[in-house]
């Protein structure tokens, strides 16, 4: 997997490169939730009593490509770096003492594919996939490291930076370990992009 995600960005830098009308910086960060299963062997002496998901943050450059035909139409293509925080607390209750914590933190490379429209003047929408290779973990030994969620987007374009802000519905585990039989991330996120 990790050579997939290494072969996916260089591609979309390489076509970005060849047709780029546009490209700069993004950053952003925001919040989210994961949806969890417990492992069958803990079941019975264990429950998720309080898994908080603190913040995401990602750092990545974008190339905006727009479509000959429709001119409504573009491709933002992003390749870039993602760090993600949570704490994980099991038990029996809230009220009792955890039998284990953790407070996680991931690192990740991903590359990242949408479709957009223009709406109204700067205002766009659009949808598409950022595969996510997870290349370290703190915390909880997790025993999953791909993800591929899909992305919902709306966004503003100002004349020197657009704000967006975006939903990422994952949609593998990428949170397996001891305790959790699966978590999916679910995320929203409030970016800005820096055309140069």
């Amino acid at each position: 997997m990790k050579h997939l995600i290494l072969f996916i960005t260089f591609c979309l830098l390489s076509l970005g490169a060849q047709s780029q009308t546009e490209s700069g910086i993004i950053i952003g960060g925001g919040i989210g939730h994961i949806k969890t299963k417990l492992a069958p062997s803990v079941l019975e002496k264990a429950n998720p009593h309080d898994i908080d998901y603190k913040f995401n943050m990602e750092l990545a450059y974008r190339f905006r490509i727009p479509t000959t035909k429709i001119p409504s139409l573009f491709y933002d293509l992003d390749a870039g770096l993602g760090f993600k925080s949570w704490h994980s607390a099991y038990g029996q209750s809230s009220s009792e003492p955890a039998i284990y914590e953790a407070s996680s933190r991931s690192f990740s490379v991903f590359a990242s594919g949408t479709l957009n429209y223009s709406i109204y003047k700067g205002l766009s929408i659009g949808a598409g996939l950022q595969p996510t290779y997870y290349i370290r973990q703190d915390g909880e030994n997790n025993k999953n490291n791909f993800d591929i969620p899909i992305i919902a987007k709306i966004a503003y374009r100002f004349k020197v930076l657009e704000i967006g802000i975006s939903y990422k519905h994952g949609l593998t585990n990428a949170i397996k370990t001891d305790y959790l039989k699966s978590g999916k991330l679910r995320e929203y996120s409030l970016s800005v992009w820096i055309p140069f």
